[in-house]
């Protein structure tokens, strides 16, 4: 057995950002990190040139621009809830209102030039145990079309006007292309996730984009 221990991204991220940015120093050790001073001087410092956390997009809709933003459920580099937070904050920005998850207001503002999508059991941009081939600038789609690659997606919008329903995306065995197709699945626009129907489940076929349900408090007692 080994006694080695790994590094996760968040401290290879983390070390490298406030060793380098911050503090410019490769022998910072986190374990020194001041999380009141330090963060602080690095909002102070960094935040305006690198934050980018305005939820005000309404001058780029304007320029008749269109977003794609996908994001990996299983990230351990950066947090997914993340890019969830800010798509709200995108909402509700647009709709006037205070970012609450799914608040009922309506979703087509936004969707009309901004849409996201969680890629279930997807790492950092791409491997992990989920479909992570579509076109994400790592291992290409089987298919590079507009259905199942996420720039051509993108491409069709700007052009035609043909906003993407769902991205087919697939996962090969051991994340690797030569080894074949091991299964695919439909990417679907955030707050929809895709649902199994009927049939093979290896196929994206098989699978539909639905409304998510909101989690149930446990202490919920009613049906």
């Amino acid at each position: 057995m080994s006694n080695s221990t790994g590094q996760a991204l968040q401290l290879f991220f983390g070390n490298g950002f406030f060793g380098y940015f911050v503090f410019q120093d490769p022998n910072w050790d986190f374990r020194t990190l001041n999380f009141t001073s330090d963060v602080t001087l690095t909002d102070e410092n960094l935040g305006p040139i690198l934050n980018s956390t305005d939820p005000d997009l309404r001058p780029l809709r304007a320029h008749g621009a269109k977003i794609v933003h996908y994001v990996g459920w299983a990230d351990s580099a950066i947090a997914p809830i993340n890019s969830v937070n800010y798509y709200n904050s995108v909402r509700a920005e647009l709709a006037g209102v205070e970012p609450r998850p799914q608040n009922g207001d309506r979703w087509e503002e936004i969707q009309e030039f901004y849409r996201l999508f969680m890629v279930p059991g997807m790492a950092h941009c791409s491997g992990g145990d989920g479909p992570s081939a579509f076109g994400n600038g790592t291992n290409n789609a089987p298919v590079i079309d507009a259905d199942h690659d996420l720039l051509k997606a993108l491409e069709r919008w700007v052009e035609q006007g043909v906003a993407p329903e769902k991205i087919v995306a697939t996962h090969y065995v051991n994340n690797t292309p030569a080894s074949g197709v091991q299964f695919q699945r439909p990417l679907c626009p955030f707050p929809q996730v895709a649902r199994y129907t009927v049939g093979d489940p290896t196929n994206a076929d098989s699978f539909k984009c639905v409304q998510d349900e909101p989690d149930r408090d446990p202490r919920d007692q009613s049906k």
